[in-house]
């Protein structure tokens, strides 16, 4: 097997080459392996993609050194491919993909990664307009996609990263109170694949294969991404008092014990929909932020195989 380590440099300020590549040359000097830096946004997904279609009969284990985005880029990269494994070695701000199988500090421990074994995972097909691009995008989600509230968080997350305070969960968390200050709600349609329609002015909404987002957030409790179905979460509009009263359990994935949750949160399980507004909203995909009116999923299941590190016990569904 041919081992390949995706290294993204502006990962978690660049932990994915400080704390990543010594312990990378340190455990992989035993393996038939190969090192790549990224060179730029989506170049992973080129480069992954390239090194599968050379080399169909090899067997390649890819590790995305970085964040969730990263991840993402190489999942994109491998799918398709039955000869590609997916991998993380989190260096990122949130590395909420990895929580859904084990702690972010077990995925630390390369060895363990290395002597991993690889289990079938489900990935999000996702389709809409880009209007800040003017393109058309239909891309596969690794983790979770997020309109509203979530979306505006990310975005300001992304501002805020790039100063030195704001490391790790607390860019989000700053994100958050940036989004809260500019509070705002959308009207959106749910049209669901067993017929229901909803109509919902809502504050934030996210489509989910895993239940983490935002840097340890457990927005979605019930999402599993082997389960081979999508977890839709919705919060109607509330003031920020009671959202603000809510974020603690949001944070812990309790949000739904509240006795408030059944007049304020609606959880949908599904295998696709359709989310549409009349005006224009952000939509986050793994962490990447974009701008449309509609957009559509459709959960895939056991579409790509994701290595878990070796001595941990595999959850049951």
């Amino acid at each position: 097997m041919k081992h390949i380590f995706i290294l993204n440099p502006a990962a978690g300020k660049g932990a994915a080459i400080k704390k990543c590549l010594p312990s990378i040359l340190s455990a992989a000097s035993k393996l038939d392996y190969a090192l790549h830096r990224t060179t730029g946004p989506r170049e992973a997904e080129f480069y992954v993609r390239e090194r599968c279609a050379e080399t169909p009969s090899e067997q390649l284990r890819f590790y995305a050194c970085g964040g969730d985005g990263t991840a993402s880029e190489v999942m994109n990269g491998i799918y398709g491919f039955p000869n590609a494994e997916l991998t993380v070695l989190p260096a990122g701000t949130g590395n909420d993909f990895v929580r859904n199988f084990a702690s972010v500090r077990d995925f630390c421990d390369i060895e363990r990664l290395i002597d991993g074994v690889a289990v079938s995972m489900d990935v999000v097909s996702y389709a809409f307009h880009d209007e800040k691009t003017g393109a058309d995008r239909r891309k596969f989600a690794l983790n979770m996609c997020n309109i509203g509230f979530d979306s505006e968080a990310v975005a300001w997350a992304e501002r805020l990263k790039k100063y030195p305070f704001f490391g790790g969960g607390m860019a989000y968390i700053g994100g958050v109170g940036m989004a809260l200050i500019r509070k705002k709600s959308l009207e959106l349609r749910f049209s669901f694949d067993n017929g229901e329609v909803l109509r919902e002015r809502v504050l934030l909404t996210a489509v989910a294969n895993g239940a983490y987002c935002g840097g340890g957030f457990k927005g979605a409790p019930e999402a599993d991404p082997r389960d081979g179905i999508l977890d839709v979460f919705i919060a109607k509009n509330v003031t920020r008092r009671t959202f603000l009263s809510l974020l603690p359990k949001y944070h812990e994935g309790k949000h739904f014990t509240e006795p408030r949750a059944k007049d304020i949160l609606l959880y949908r399980r599904c295998e696709a929909l359709c989310i549409s507004s009349d005006e224009l909203m952000h939509i986050a995909v793994d962490g990447e932020v974009f701008l449309t009116k509609s957009a559509s999923f459709k959960i895939l299941p056991s579409t790509v195989k994701f290595v878990i590190p070796a001595a941990l016990p595999q959850r049951s569904l």
